[in-house]
């Protein structure tokens, strides 16, 4: 796994173990793309936040082309996507992914 992406899981992993201790009644799933993309050609990894119980996904895309930015997808189980933002991946914090979660998943 590269270093980028076990960083952020490991953020990534704190901040919804937070949640879960704010919102105990609200399961997630986390999981870790890091070679099913590629193996669909696209040169990214992913970490992916579900609520299955709401039918909502966050998913954190770090692209090889861009190592300093991460990409953020709030979408649903089937692939639509509600919206996309961009943050570097310096400001990326388990404050800032709770943040998410809580607006996306309450």
């Amino acid at each position: 796994m590269k270093s980028n992406l076990e960083e952020l899981s490991e953020i990534v992993a704190r901040a919804n173990d937070l949640f879960y201790s704010k919102f105990n009644k609200i399961d997630t799933l986390m999981g870790i793309m890091d070679k099913n993309l590629r193996k669909q050609g696209i040169q990214a990894d992913a970490i992916t936040i579900d609520c299955v119980a709401l039918d909502k996904k966050i998913v954190i895309l770090l692209h090889d082309n861009k190592p300093d930015v991460v990409n953020i997808t709030l979408g649903n189980k089937e692939g639509c996507i509600y919206s996309s933002e961009e943050y570097k991946l310096t400001e990326i914090s388990e404050t800032v992914i709770l943040g998410i979660m809580e607006k996306n998943f309450i």
